[in-house]
């Protein structure tokens, strides 16, 4: 069984290179998070459905090599493998999504292994988990209500997509969601959009009220708001050398849970999560330049002198 299980929809990703041709990585939102998790030395599971093709084989394979475990995860034959492209820019990113009646959109709440939820001390999902279907709606809220129930933390990364769905329909169902959440991350960006506030703290406030007990706001380049029970304090930014911003927030995400869950410490785990994102944007790709444990460490170690 795994501390922490993450569940959403994988992806195939494809990453154009200066000379116009294309490297191939991995992506999906929780899936960055559960590789980023993994290589802070959590136990990380994940849970989806994938394609019985190549790609599907692949992903397999990337969860394998970075000790995700996947025994959870079903095959079928009748979706495929979701793929996306990605024109990176280092104050953004542009995407193009192969993924309409994918596999992994086609999971249904009797698909979840309740056994392994009930165990599990953390849940992730994220709102592209919520968006990319009903069927993986209904999936994720009963993911999250069976956590709830068991006592597990469920966290919620609002990763709010606009092409997925209306600004309408991710508010409503994101504040659903987050009625169910122990842990928030959003970015100022997407609570602009989902809350209607700009400032961090009122963003943490709204969240409070909906039950959450732990809000990161992420703000970029001005670092992380972390609100808690503890109160409230500003996490900096780690220093980078920003090249691509896939999967920084993702990585985020997974990092602080996984230190969250081992230190019990909030600010450590965001100040040790603020290195990890800033590695991720300092290479190309969502999952290759995510840093691992003695990365962070080391960094850790030399900014205390």
């Amino acid at each position: 069984m795994s501390d922490i299980l993450c569940l959403g929809e994988p992806l195939v990703e494809f990453v154009r290179l200066e000379n116009g041709t294309y490297k191939r990585g991995f992506g999906g939102d929780t899936s960055n998070a559960a590789i980023a998790a993994a290589r802070q030395g959590a136990s990380v599971g994940y849970l989806t459905v994938l394609g019985a093709d190549r790609f599907g084989d692949s992903v397999l394979d990337l969860w394998a090599r970075e000790g995700v475990d996947a025994s959870n995860v079903r095959r079928t034959a009748d979706a495929p493998t979701g793929i996306y492209f990605v024109d990176p820019h280092p104050e953004g990113r542009f995407f193009t999504y192969y993924r309409a009646g994918s596999a992994a959109s086609r999971m249904r709440p009797d698909d979840l292994p309740l056994e392994a939820i009930r165990a599990a001390r953390c849940l992730h999902v994220s709102g592209i988990t919520l968006a990319v279907s009903d069927d993986l709606r209904a999936t994720a809220f009963a993911a999250m209500e069976a956590a709830r129930q068991a006592g597990a933390a469920v966290s919620l990364d609002t990763n709010l997509r606009v092409k997925l769905w209306t600004i309408a329909e991710a508010r409503a169902v994101t504040h659903e969601a987050m009625r169910l959440a122990s842990v928030a991350v959003t970015s100022i960006d997407d609570s602009a959009h989902l809350t209607g506030l700009q400032q961090s703290q009122a963003i943490a406030d709204f969240y409070h009220d909906l039950g959450v007990e732990t809000v990161l706001v992420t703000m970029g380049m001005q670092g992380c708001h972390l609100s808690g029970a503890e109160g409230a304090t500003t996490i900096p930014a780690a220093p980078a050398r920003p090249v691509d911003s896939t999967g920084a927030g993702d990585s985020f995400a997974g990092a602080y849970l996984a230190w969250w869950l081992e230190t019990g410490d909030p600010v450590l785990a965001g100040q040790r999560a603020a290195r990890v994102a800033a590695g991720t944007v300092s290479g190309l790709g969502a999952v290759d330049p995510i840093p691992h444990r003695a990365d962070v460490l080391a960094a850790e170690r030399a900014a205390d002198g």
